[in-house]
């Protein structure tokens, strides 16, 4: 540590105190300030110290430097040391500083120094002006492990963005994910415009994604890998009341793809295995070709007119079953197949009134070696004895409708009609009105 000259007491200061070293060396205001740069400097210069002197040190700005600068130390003793440090009188500033690092006071006496643990403003702190670019750069603890900066980029007007927090119950750290590239945006909970993922996934490893809110429409859209082929939509409509829909898989033993197959129209349903979507309301006609027997009498296949056709009674004074078998398809499993709803018994009388005319519905079972078992089903309606120009069209209920789902079961209906002496009775078949399960 080349020390070139040192001088004390002046003339006219000798006496004074605190005493003034001057020291003149060609080392650097850091190597000034390491403790014990002062102990060599009794015995070479003959200088006596105290520590309440003041010294007037010339430096080099930086080793190989041929520059100089000029500052105040204070002479310090401490473990046997004699050492220059700082001055920290009121207004100083603590030396050495760096260049274009801020300064921050590190008392109430107004001096200065630099790179505090914590550097704060009462007020707002700004990085660049208006047409100046400035940001806001974080460091890591690990060097060379890049930065955190905020930046602010042109907007389309003189617009303020501001990034706040809502109330937050705990402490919390947000952590900004990998984009994968080098430009990323963030999706945001409130926008006026479509947000897009240009690349990679979305995945939520816990909860629920939603689309839309209760009074707020939202649809899921998947696109197929070739452009301009259509979209897959997921989209609720209104259910009449606060009921939800889930759409499931059963359990499942491969991996399976169930593909919906095109309707071939605008608008479709799916077919559902139970429920009152799964049951369709349809009708069947008995004709004349399809009765077990007429029964007592002369009955005459008849074309009244074109395709029009009738069974004829022979007008006679006697009674007469017309049985109409209408066995269902049988379905084992609960809730499955037949149901018949009501039925249309199709006739007309003519010339005198008959004497009755009623019908009546059974259910037929038959079992290995057991009797036969007869079920009335009770019916609500009734069949005309009076004359009239036109055919009847009367219609008959089943009281109460269920499905047929048992094995080696029938239906069975029989229309009786007790004719008088000339009444004119032609019986057109019966329409049957059920409901059918699909699957």
């Amino acid at each position: 540590m080349p020390i070139l000259n040192v001088s004390v007491n002046q003339v006219g200061q000798a006496g004074v105190f605190p005493a003034i070293i001057y020291i003149l060396t060609n080392d650097t205001l850091a190597e000034v300030t390491t403790a014990g740069y002062l102990n060599g400097i009794v015995q070479k210069f003959n200088t006596p110290l105290n520590d309440s002197d003041m010294a007037l040190v010339t430096t080099k700005t930086s080793p190989n430097a041929q520059s100089t600068q000029v500052g105040w130390l204070s002479v310090s003793y401490a473990n046997g040391d004699w050492s220059l440090i700082a001055s920290a009188g009121p207004g100083d500033v603590i030396l050495p500083t760096i260049a274009n690092h801020l300064a921050t006071y590190t008392d109430t006496l107004g001096t200065l120094s630099e790179d505090p643990t914590t550097a704060i403003s009462g007020g707002n702190i700004q990085a660049g002006l208006s047409g100046t670019a400035g940001y806001f750069a974080s460091f890591p603890a690990t060097a060379a492990r890049g930065s955190l900066r905020l930046v602010g980029a042109n907007s389309a007007g003189d617009t303020v963005t501001q990034i706040t927090n809502a109330s937050q119950a705990a402490a919390r750290t947000y952590t900004i994910p990998d984009g994968g590239q080098s430009a990323s945006n963030f999706l945001l909970s409130d926008n006026a415009t479509v947000q897009t993922i240009n690349t990679g996934s979305l995945a939520v490893a816990a909860g629920n994604i939603t689309a839309g809110s209760s009074g707020n429409a939202g649809t899921f859209i998947s696109f197929p890998a070739t452009a301009a082929n259509g979209t897959l939509i997921i989209s609720a409509l209104n259910a009449g009341g606060a009921f939800n829909t889930t759409i499931r898989n059963s359990v499942m033993g491969q991996s399976s793809v169930v593909s919906i197959p095109d309707p071939g129209a605008a608008t479709a349903n799916f077919l559902l295995d139970t429920g009152t979507a799964n049951i369709l309301a349809t009708q069947e006609f008995i004709s004349i070709n399809d009765v077990l027997s007429f029964g007592t009498g002369t009955w005459t296949t008849t074309r009244i007119a074109e395709a029009n056709y009738v069974k004829r009674h022979t007008a006679a004074d006697e009674t007469s079953i017309i049985g109409i078998d209408i066995t269902p398809m049988i379905r084992t499993a609960a809730s499955k197949g037949f149901r018949l709803d009501s039925f249309d018994v199709i006739y007309s009388i003519a010339t005198l009134a008959m004497d009755a005319h009623t019908v009546t519905l059974d259910r037929v079972a038959y079992a290995n070696n057991v009797a036969v078992s007869v079920t009335s089903i009770p019916l609500t309606g009734s069949l005309a004895t009076a004359t009239q120009a036109n055919p009847y069209a009367s219609n008959i209920a089943v009281t109460t409708p269920a499905f047929d789902n048992t094995a080696d079961s029938k239906y069975v209906i029989e229309v009786t009609a007790n004719n008088s002496a000339t009444s004119a009775y032609d019986f057109y078949g019966i329409m049957l009105k059920f409901s059918q399960t699909v699957a």
